[in-house]
């Protein structure tokens, strides 16, 4: 485990360092991402931050909240509904166009709904739009300039350690009679990691870090029951007012820490990519690795040497690697969900007529609520 001590000392460490480190988060509007993004202010000396989010009202109060936390920093907010690839593709044209490189990239974006399936106007599950296909379309498009930083490396703050197994038939959850956000959340956390392992070996350079954060006192599942649907409005306020003000006192962490341990994961070298960081000419992190502590494992080790993934705990620790990502390695799975991905790209920006009309108000009806991921959402799925 690492201690909040250490993963403090750590982000201290990152003021002697120049000024000009790179960040884009998705997903920081509020909860775990707008805590990582305020520890990146307070400790970065002469941070740049782009931070995607659909509300430019709040996006300007965050602004100037970063703007007293670090006064020289360079914060920009760019409005997108990211749970579009065509505005994740716009998002990242626009980056790209300002800067000559990238050092992290930081996703979190994704809600609770206890409704049923709700497309985007490119036909994809509005949800499994923000919680995956958009992350790795984010990562896709970015990696070129990530591998122009001295240190890159991607976070994507999800349900590490909580895989499920997939339907190989219907990867994207489209057949299924009953859509559940947290049925397709184990499934998920799958294809992230056989996603990552795949673009890992084209991209030696980056550390690639799945991570889950713990319980931890979001508002997201307050979210949830408040905007429960129909019928089932009434008996959510029950566990609304008993059971989450509960777990937010006594078993959650608070936003502030999950921010601290998720900015480790992005700077500190525990994490070092698949290539000697050395004969790459690059720093397997801002930060050196805490004296005492171990490089973490990644998710596949060959003769002393990883990966360059990591699938990370609430701690900083390694997952115990299961037997179902051991078979879907065995079986190359991670190829089957690297080319169902890219048709999913194809056919979702197909889906989009000229004008970019489609289930807008279903859109935004299910994205009312949206924000980062918490734990909790995850530890629900396992008992459900």
């Amino acid at each position: 485990m690492v201690s909040l001590k250490t993963v403090r000392q750590s982000n201290a460490a990152l003021q002697a360092f120049p000024p000009g480190i790179v960040a884009v988060f998705a997903g920081a509007t509020q909860g775990i991402g707008l805590a990582t993004l305020k520890q990146f202010a307070k400790y970065v000396s002469g941070p740049k931050a782009y931070i995607i989010g659909r509300s430019h009202e709040k996006g300007k109060h965050i602004i100037d909240q970063l703007k007293i936390l670090n006064p020289m920093g360079s914060f920009m907010f760019i409005e997108a509904q990211i749970s579009k690839f065509a505005e994740v593709d716009r998002v990242c044209e626009e980056i790209k166009s300002l800067e000559n490189h990238v050092d992290i990239l930081c996703m979190s974006m994704g809600y609770l709904s206890l409704g049923g399936r709700v497309e985007t106007p490119e036909g994809i599950e509005t949800n499994r739009a923000l919680q995956l296909y958009s992350r790795l379309r984010l990562t896709m498009n970015l990696l070129p300039h990530l591998e122009r930083s001295m240190s890159p490396r991607i976070v994507s703050v999800l349900s590490a350690g909580f895989e499920g197994p997939l339907d190989l038939s219907d990867l994207d959850w489209k057949s299924h009679k009953s859509y559940s956000v947290f049925k397709a959340a184990a499934p998920a956390s799958t294809m992230m990691n056989l996603f990552f392992e795949e673009l890992a070996k084209d991209h030696p350079t980056v550390s690639f870090v799945h991570s889950f954060p713990g319980v931890v006192a979001t508002n997201n599942v307050d979210n949830m029951f408040a905007h429960a649907p129909g019928l089932l409005w009434f008996p959510a306020q029950i566990p609304r007012y008993t059971v989450v003000p509960l777990l937010n006192m006594f078993a959650a962490i608070s936003p502030d820490e999950a921010g601290e341990r998720t900015l480790f994961l992005a700077t500190n070298a525990r994490y070092p990519p698949a290539e000697d960081h050395i004969e790459a000419r690059k720093m397997g992190g801002f930060v050196d690795r805490p004296q005492g502590v171990p490089f973490a494992a990644s998710t596949i080790m060959k003769e002393g040497r990883g990966n360059g993934v990591y699938r990370v705990n609430s701690h900083g620790e390694t997952c115990k690697d299961s037997a179902l990502l051991k078979g879907y390695r065995k079986d190359d799975i991670g190829k089957v969900v690297w080319e169902h991905t890219m048709r999913v790209f194809a056919e979702a920006l197909a889906n989009r007529d000229e004008n970019g009309n489609g289930n807008e108000n279903g859109l935004r009806e299910a994205e009312a609520n949206v924000s980062d991921t918490d734990s909790l959402d995850f530890e629900l799925d396992l008992k459900s």
